[in-house]
């Protein structure tokens, strides 16, 4: 029983290191599926170039956009030309709020979602009023607002909101 289960363990090990080596091959475009070549087109030129792990990311990311729904592909596509759309200063701006909201504790960021929400579901004229207002002010007085806004309950912010609807209408 032991020297079969020694023998399982080392088939398992070779399995593993066979797979580990197997990533360090580069993947011929003609070993691509169909449907993943239709995906990566756009990379056919550069493919034998990329490294063999870039390639097998690529790949993935194909089999896992195969899988998705057509809505969720266009989302995607959209967000992909929204990207492309930006400059690189734009870019580099994007990047570093991203990489702060990561280091935000998932509290701040639930928070962050749900100032989102109710953003988002503001009628366009207050949205538009609301960026207008904070573009106008000085670094100090948008941070003292953010300080207010967190520190008010959820009916205080409700009620601020009101008030504010109240005045556009």
């Amino acid at each position: 029983m032991r020297k079969l289960i020694e023998t399982a363990a080392m088939v398992v090990a070779m399995l593993i290191a066979q797979t580990a080596l197997a990533q360090d091959k580069p993947i011929s475009w003609n070993s691509l599926t169909p449907a993943e070549q239709q995906t990566l087109t756009p990379m056919q030129d550069k493919w034998q170039t990329l490294s063999p792990e870039r390639q097998a990311k690529l790949r993935e990311n194909a089999k896992r956009w195969s899988q998705m729904d057509p809505q969720q592909q266009e989302r995607i596509r959209q967000n992909r030309e929204r990207w492309q759309s930006l400059t690189p200063q734009q870019r580099e701006q994007l990047k570093a709020k991203q990489a702060k909201f990561r280091d935000m504790t998932p509290e701040q960021r639930q928070r962050m979602k749900q100032a989102f929400t109710r953003f988002s579901e503001l009628p366009p004229e207050q949205r538009a009023e609301l960026r207008e207002r904070f573009s106008e002010m000085t670094p100090e007085q948008r941070q003292e607002m953010r300080k207010r806004f967190r520190e008010m309950t959820p009916e205080q912010r409700q009620e601020l909101l009101r008030k504010r609807k109240q005045r556009v209408d």
